[in-house]
């Protein structure tokens, strides 16, 4: 028999996505999410979470896929995955058919799942990234209202690691204002420490539909942010939510909360990987399920600085085909390669020619980075 996973979606389809990350594809188990956390992309109405549902359609599991994102937009340890074990069978159906996998949680059911995310492990096809944003515990009962506590996350993610399988962490939605320099600092190293491989992070993006909550819900806990000033200078109440939704605040705004947390990770010897501002990061991902991965636009970037000459698109799409990226992809990379968009926000600048590029000693624009949800936009 086969093994089918649940439906899978194509990941990298703007440049936003080709920005921040490495998997073609994820696949979601469930729909809704019971967790409720007040900033998340991809809240529903005002009874979102209530009702979380096994996500409909099945495919078959393949190798081809590449790494496997799940936890893109609902977290795969619901509550109800106790009994509908959805992300166990993912998990089972990557070991049978060897799929590389990154799982994406706030829950701690996971460690039920220890047996076989050893044995993924022991053939490098897995890492689970667990999110802690904070360690106030007061603040992460306000917003996110149902998931595990920040101590309970990281117990599960130390069990893990006491077992050998690969853990990473992800500290996003990273808010300004939210934690003090030294909390940040504080959160960086003790994450660096535990996980030592790398930690990831994304600034703070919105939808106009639940901003205002959002923000009440902010202002309601003014009493255990370090500095509701500081949030609302970097996040104003009324956005302007036009083309892209929401645009993440600029780095002049978030320098002061991604610089001691960066601190703090590097301070740990882990890597700190910033999804929207990449020239902070300090190392590539390797090893591990990344043997498997796509490049980013920064990973090309890097490829076409270490050229000795210029390079064109016939000589680009010779090194990517070696990434298997599939037509769509391809289509959309050279698009933008001919646009000039493709590397705006690295180094990599225009060589004269059309559509050819060298490697530059400085960022001569700054990339305009949304992490919106679209899903408006493909109704």
């Amino acid at each position: 028999m086969v093994a089918q996973i649940p439906q899978v979606f194509d990941f990298q389809t703007s440049i936003e996505t080709l920005r921040a990350h490495h998997w073609r594809v994820f696949a979601d188990a469930y729909s809704g999410c019971a967790f409720n956390c007040q900033y998340c992309l991809y809240k529903g109405p005002d009874d979102y979470g209530k009702h979380v549902r096994v996500a409909p359609g099945s495919a078959e599991a393949d190798l081809s896929l590449g790494i496997l994102d799940v936890g893109t937009s609902t977290d795969p340890y619901q509550p109800i995955e106790a009994t509908e074990r959805r992300t166990r069978g993912i998990l089972e159906a990557a070991l049978a058919q060897r799929i590389p996998v990154f799982l994406l949680t706030r829950g701690t059911m996971v460690t039920r799942d220890i047996d076989v995310l050893t044995d993924l492990a022991r053939e490098g096809l897995v890492e689970m990234c667990f999110s802690v944003i904070t360690l106030n515990e007061a603040l992460a009962r306000r917003i996110e209202v149902r998931a595990p506590s920040p101590r309970e996350r990281i117990a599960a993610a130390a069990e893990l690691v006491d077992k050998g399988i690969p853990v990473s962490f992800h500290v996003a939605p990273v808010i300004p204002g939210m934690n003090s320099a030294a909390q940040m600092n504080e959160l960086g190293y003790e994450l660096g420490s535990l996980s030592g491989r790398h930690v990831f992070n994304a600034v703070l993006g919105a939808q106009k539909a639940w901003w205002g909550p959002f923000y009440d819900v902010m202002e309601a806990a003014a009493g255990d942010l370090d500095s509701l000033e500081a949030f609302r200078a970097a996040y104003p109440r009324e956005l302007q939510f036009e083309r892209d939704s929401a645009v993440n605040c600029g780095l002049d705004a978030v320098l002061g909360t991604l610089l001691p947390f960066r601190q703090g990770v590097t301070r740990a010897g882990a890597v700190f990987v910033a999804e929207n501002f990449p020239h902070l990061s300090t190392g590539a991902l390797e090893g591990g399920i990344y043997r498997w991965k796509l490049p980013t636009v920064y990973d090309m970037a890097a490829w076409v600085a270490g050229q000795e000459q210029p390079v064109d698109w016939t000589g680009f799409s010779a090194w990517y085909q070696g990434f298997n990226p599939g037509q769509r992809l391809t289509d959309l990379v050279s698009e933008l390669w001919d646009s000039g968009e493709l590397f705006v926000g690295t180094t990599v600048t225009a060589a004269g020619d059309f559509a050819t590029y060298v490697g530059g000693d400085t960022v001569t624009e700054t990339a305009h980075t949304t992490l919106v949800a679209r899903r408006a936009a493909r109704r």
